[in-house]
């Protein structure tokens, strides 16, 4: 009885606090006017401090996607490559041969294809050998990899797969996949920041402290990366879930080609920039600004709105 008394007793209260309310409302209606204006204000406000936010995020990717952009065609016209007149398209037949010397005539250093020229690379140190070392090391560890990133670039699902019957179930599994993709890229951008990076290249404009251990051991690792990226990639694709789900899939893999993609674009420019050296050298005296090569992973954001919309709503069905 004393249960259904207290059932009885906050039901009462309940009815009470609403007459309560009306009555209020009724009395002090052009107030509650007032303050429903001022709430809808404020959620205006709000939405509109987030659609400037959106904006200036925008427009700072697209001032850092400019700045790369200059950063290159600065390369290109240092180098003689004609693609900084006519553009990437344009410029295959017309690029120039030119002498592979320095001001002192030693040759440049160049990409080493095998560990013998790495090795002869690294007995020698003949000019700007750091940099070819680590875009060496790079084209080495990406070789082998070339027929799996296709793949991946492809979207292509292997024979064998793991199947998948339901909704959550694919969730479940595709959210695991974005997270350990979200954390190796957050891994990977504390392992370049770290000061011991940049330091194996040595104090700029002395390379007597370029360590090429140190730079072989940091340009594998940052291959090693690559390579978890690579096998979560593998391991979405491997899925094979009911086909009112293949859309989403198919979404997935693309955004978790993303930082493969980024990998693809840096280390083809970095050895773009070690093969034009000599061009460079050439034509150029004193100190020489090359700008920013830059490994950025910058996310399509309509791909990962769809792709988080759609997981949302299979993961409740």
């Amino acid at each position: 009885m004393a249960g259904r008394g207290g059932s009885d007793g906050g039901g009462f209260v309940a009815v009470f606090l609403v007459l309560l309310g009306i009555s209020l409302v009724v009395k002090y209606i052009w107030w509650f006017v007032a303050a429903a204006a001022l709430v809808g204000l404020f959620f205006a406000g709000r939405a509109l401090a987030r659609h400037l936010d959106e904006r200036r995020e925008l427009a700072e990717e697209k001032e850092f996607a400019l700045r790369r952009r200059a950063d290159r065609q600065h390369r290109w016209m240092l180098s003689g490559d004609s693609r900084a007149v006519y553009g990437p398209e344009g410029a295959g037949p017309m690029r120039a041969i030119s002498p592979d010397e320095d001001d002192d005539g030693r040759p440049l250093a160049a990409i080493a294809r095998t560990d013998g020229e790495i090795a002869v690379l690294v007995r020698d140190k003949p000019p700007c050998w750091e940099q070819a070392l680590f875009a060496s090391v790079l084209l080495q560890r990406q070789a082998p990899l070339l027929p799996r990133l296709r793949d991946s670039e492809l979207g292509f699902t292997p024979a064998h797969t793991i199947p998948v019957f339901s909704g959550p179930d694919l969730a479940s599994r595709l959210y695991g996949f974005i997270d350990d993709m979200l954390l190796t890229a957050q891994q990977l951008e504390s392992f370049t920041a770290a000061p011991a990076f940049m330091a194996a290249f040595g104090a700029p404009h002395d390379e007597s402290g370029a360590d090429p251990a140190a730079i072989k051991h940091i340009a594998n690792r940052l291959m090693d990366y690559h390579e978890r990226l690579l096998d979560i990639s593998e391991r979405c694709r491997k899925l094979a879930p009911p086909s009112q789900y293949a859309d989403v899939l198919a979404d997935c893999a693309r955004l978790l080609d993303t930082p493969l993609q980024s990998y693809r674009e840096f280390i083809t420019e970095y050895v773009e920039i070690i093969e034009s050296l000599p061009r460079i050298f050439e034509h150029a005296s004193g100190t020489v600004h090359l700008g920013a090569v830059v490994l950025d992973i910058d996310f399509d954001e309509r791909l990962r709105k769809r792709v988080f919309t759609r997981l949302e709503a299979i993961s409740r069905t």
